[in-house]
């Protein structure tokens, strides 16, 4: 019996034996939420989805009347506040960003969750944008030469990203798969490594989000293209790679998640507070400095995002893994 099912238990026993009026009172959705509520961010201090989750948290708590306390847990590729809900009662009161990444890692490793069995969708917040970036002394002026040159040349393209399994790696083997083009991987522990290694000549090109941005201003990268379905607002004359004639797109959504079975009020009350938080100047400011896009989904159309996404993402992995057998 897992830990939260003996919680809960235990919680029933002693509902049962105080009475259904203070049940109502533990559990009733009216007065929640009654204290502190935490928000894990499943990435180190400092980084930008720890930036953008403490504004978050701070902005959703005014809306609450409640601090949120966003808490640190970096590691296994971003899901450690998935796999930590899995084993927390489902008050409302212990909450996890969720990139896409959850849905992506049970198709390639055994998890201790299951995205759509130990989870509940309360709110879609906003998308990472990413951008195909190279030197400017780079011989590459459009994505088209760039992909070209990864067709004919036998050493192919080296790219960086953030991380294997990321949504840039994915993006790239997919436009590799459909224009039988030679591209070779180079994941790295986080963007200003990814951008050190593209300046320094380590590696020929740079997936990244907007941390890309100041050195575009300074004359020391170029964008090519971004891997987004739409332009970018910071690279307003860069393509999609829909544009130029690939099929190709990477959607890189987070939102927030808590445990399976929520309460639906608190789940409502919960969702009302990040989408108002969505409205919030300073919250918009961070998500608008590091170049993501909100984009909104309430409880039942993120539910219905999560089972479509699990699917597309085990299809994704295994015609990577085909590709990466024949390397």
């Amino acid at each position: 019996m897992q830990r939260r099912d003996i919680l809960r238990l235990a919680a029933a026993s002693t509902v049962a034996a105080l009475g259904p009026a203070l049940a109502f009172r533990a559990y009733g959705a009216d007065e929640f939420p009654t204290r502190p509520l935490k928000l894990i961010v499943p990435y180190g201090a400092g980084g930008i989805t720890d930036q953008i989750g403490r504004a978050l948290a701070d902005a959703a708590g005014r809306e609450l009347g409640q601090s949120i306390i966003v808490e640190n847990k970096p590691g296994v590729s971003g899901t450690l506040g998935a796999t930590q809900m899995a084993t927390s009662e489902p008050d409302g009161y212990t909450l996890t960003m969720a990139p896409v990444v959850i849905f992506r890692l049970p198709h390639v490793q055994k998890m201790r969750y299951d995205p759509l069995k130990d989870l509940t969708y309360i709110s879609m917040i906003a998308d990472y944008n990413f951008a195909v970036a190279v030197r400017t002394d780079a011989k590459w002026k459009t994505m088209q030469e760039l992909v070209a040159e990864a067709k004919a040349s036998s050493r192919g393209i080296t790219y960086g990203t953030t991380g294997i399994y990321g949504s840039q790696h994915l993006t790239i083997s997919e436009l590799a798969r459909i224009t039988q083009s030679n591209w070779t991987h180079v994941p790295y522990k986080g963007d200003a490594e990814a951008i050190t290694s593209l300046l320094g000549g380590q590696c020929d090109v740079a997936m990244l989000t907007n941390t890309l941005l100041p050195y575009v201003k300074n004359g020391q990268l170029r964008v090519l293209a971004v891997l987004s379905e739409k332009r970018a607002p910071d690279f307003p004359d860069a393509p999609t790679l829909k544009e130029i004639g690939y099929p190709v797109w990477s959607n890189s959504p987070f939102g927030i998640v808590g445990p399976a079975g929520m309460k639906p009020d608190v789940v409502k009350k919960l969702d009302t507070a990040f989408r108002n938080a969505l409205k919030d100047p300073k919250l918009l400011a961070v998500t608008q400095q590091y170049g993501m896009s909100t984009n909104y989904m309430g409880p039942e159309q993120y539910t219905a995002y999560a089972q479509k996404a699990f699917k597309t993402e085990g299809a994704i992995i295994q015609r990577l893994a085909e590709a990466m057998k024949n390397q």
